[in-house]
Parts: structure tokens; C-alpha cells; sequence
């Protein structure tokens, strides 16, 4: 969810996010970490009058400072290949699919299981939006829900981007990119277009509203009737 003044990431409401910000948590911590052990032994070695600086060979030293860097190292790339991998998607058949099209300057969104079709462009400002990052018409997408989302583009470089999902995939013109996707948590996600497509690609928003199946067949139905 989005939150007013925000001074950390956006809530995460899917396991992609929370495996992204899990691990930068952990490569934070041990950044501060060796931060403050490298701070620490440049002070301490030079006020400390008990440390001579003519060492000229010290096998034990040389081993420590060679073997702890890779034992760090190896400890982000494990974390961090099991966050790539844990990405990829599933092999099982997704309940649903949503196809996006990027447009200059507003997204096109396809349900091609229920045959519905809908543009979704930047909302007029009102007092309790959020700026610039509000649409007319929201993505209405059901909880704990198994999807697949492909992106495209029907002109020029555009990249559809949700914070909150951990996703960001671009939309290339002839091309398709696809991702898994589950969301575990109601309400609304806000992204927005994260490649320069243009003079309106600030006003290219997304609004993500997630829902029961209850509600998202309602919905459905709704939008059938407007059809």
C-alpha cells in the first residue's frame, strides 16, 4: 500500500517483494557492518601505540583479510540467487491472464479469459489523491489468485513498474514479457511507467485494486453490462 510521506519502500503485497526487501535488509546489514569493523580498526590501529607499523609478512592476517571478504560474498550471491530464482514462473497452468499495452501516454488493459477490455489513463486530481499516480480506471485483480501478466507495447519503449509487487517489465514494441504474479493482501497498489516514452510519460500511472473473488466477479459483471 501507499502511504503519505513514505521514508521506506511501499508495503509489499506479494512473496516477490518480500523476498526483495528481505534481501536488501540483509546486503544493508552487512554494509553497516563492515562499515563500522573497518572504521573501527583504522582508529584502532592508529592511536593505538602497541601496533607497530613495520609488519612486512603475517600469514594468519593475510588469510583473514582474503577469506572474510568471500565468505561475505558468497552469503549475498546465495541470498540473492535464491530471490532471482524464486522469481521465475510457476510451472503450473495461472488461473488468469492480464495482458498490458503501453501506449503514449496511457496503459490498455486485456482480460483475454473473460473477453474484457478497458484504457486506463491519468485521473483528474482530486484532494485526497495521491498526484499524478491515480487512473480512471483501476485494475481490478483478485486476491491469492495465481496470475500471469504479459506487457507490450503498441509504439514506443515504455515499463510497466509496481513497487509494492517487486515487478517491473518492460514494454517493447513486438515483443512480449510475461511474469507470475500472486497478491496476498486487499486494497490498492500504485505504480507507474519507468521509462522515458515521451513528454506525458510522467502521466502514465497505475492503480491496482485488489479484491476478493467475490468482489471480482461483481466486477465482472459490472463491467459486461458496460460492454
Amino acid at each position: 500500500m501507499t502511504k503519505w510521506n513514505p521514508f521506506y519502500l511501499q508495503d509489499s503485497v506479494s512473496p516477490t517483494m518480500d523476498s526483495l526487501m528481505l534481501l536488501s535488509d540483509w546486503v544493508m546489514t552487512m554494509m553497516m557492518m563492515i562499515l563500522i569493523a573497518v572504521t573501527w580498526f583504522y582508529f584502532g590501529l592508529n592511536l593505538s601505540s602497541s601496533i607497530t607499523n613495520k609488519i612486512i609478512d603475517h600469514k594468519s592476517m593475510e588469510f583473514a583479510w582474503t577469506s572474510t571478504p568471500m565468505i561475505i560474498l558468497c552469503a549475498m550471491a546465495s541470498i540473492s540467487m535464491k530471490t532471482l530464482y524464486s522469481e521465475e514462473p510457476p510451472l503450473q497452468t495461472p488461473m488468469m491472464n492480464l495482458v498490458v499495452t503501453g501506449h503514449q501516454w496511457y496503459w490498455e488493459y486485456y482480460y483475454p479469459d473473460f473477453n474484457i477490455n478497458f484504457d486506463s489513463f491519468l485521473s483528474q486530481w482530486e484532494k485526497s489523491y495521491f498526484r499524478n499516480i491515480e487512473c480512471d480506471n483501476r485494475t481490478v485483480l483478485p486476491l491469492k489468485t495465481p496470475l500471469r501478466i504479459a506487457v507490450t507495447s503498441a509504439d514506443v519503449i515504455h515499463s510497466w513498474s509496481m513497487p509494492s509487487l517487486g515487478m517491473k517489465l518492460d514494454a517493447t514494441p513486438g515483443r512480449i514479457v510475461s511474469a507470475s504474479h500472486l497478491a496476498y493482501l486487499p486494497g490498492l497498489s500504485y505504480g507507474f511507467c519507468a521509462e522515458l516514452c515521451g513528454v506525458n510519460h510522467s502521466y502514465m500511472p497505475i492503480t491496482l485494486e485488489y479484491t476478493s473473488m467475490l468482489m471480482f466477479k461483481h466486477w465482472l459483471n459490472l463491467m459486461y453490462n458496460s460492454q
